[in-house]
């Protein structure tokens, strides 16, 4: 469950900055071209760091959060590079951070509080 998770996450992730591009430059091709390089990327990304929120489920929250977020801004990072796209990268990390926020949240294992045992007492006159 936690990598279908991550998979939809990097999904959303990739269409959320492909359309933020795509506004910013003014144009319908950026978007396309945002979803066509980094769509497989974002689905693999998202798909290991779903498999990696699981493995840590049990970890303390800022623990999983930096486990989580920085191989996600890695991968944008690397993206960024890969395709000339460096002036990017600071308005791309700001869903892909949201997005691994989400995911740490998402797949957190809460363990309930344990219930205290009740003991009544007779009162002595």
């Amino acid at each position: 469950m936690a990598v279908t998770r991550g998979i939809l996450l990097g999904a959303a992730n990739v269409l959320v900055i492909a359309i933020g591009l795509g506004i910013t430059a003014g144009n319908d091709a950026v978007t396309m071209l945002v979803v066509m390089l980094g769509g497989i990327p974002g689905l693999i990304a998202g798909g290991v760091l779903g498999w990696l929120a699981r493995r840590i489920e049990t970890r303390p929250p800022f623990l999983r959060a930096t486990l989580l977020t920085v191989p996600a801004v890695g991968v944008v990072f690397f993206l960024a590079a890969e395709f000339g796209m460096d002036a990017s990268v600071p308005v791309a990390c700001i869903p892909t951070t949201v997005a691994a926020l989400i995911l740490e949240r998402w797949t957190r294992r809460v363990t309930p509080a344990p219930v205290p045992i009740a003991v009544i007492r007779a009162a002595r006159e």
